[in-house]
């Protein structure tokens, strides 16, 4: 979260980022951050590796 290296945290946290969306959780402006970085966790090819295809089709 701090940094580049993908650490525990990143990989807690990840999934529950991802279905913010899914269950209709809308983060207030002052997450702006917060989304910029489940965002680039989002596009490791890592992440998308380990996506189920009931995952996938949770985000548009």
């Amino acid at each position: 979260m701090l940094n580049d290296d993908f650490s525990m945290l990143d990989v807690t946290i990840a999934p529950l980022l991802w279905r913010l969306e899914h269950y209709d959780i809308q983060l207030p402006k002052q997450a702006v951050n917060l989304l910029k970085y489940a965002e680039r966790l989002f596009s490791r090819t890592a992440f998308i590796d380990a996506l189920t295809p009931n995952e996938k089709a949770m985000r548009k």
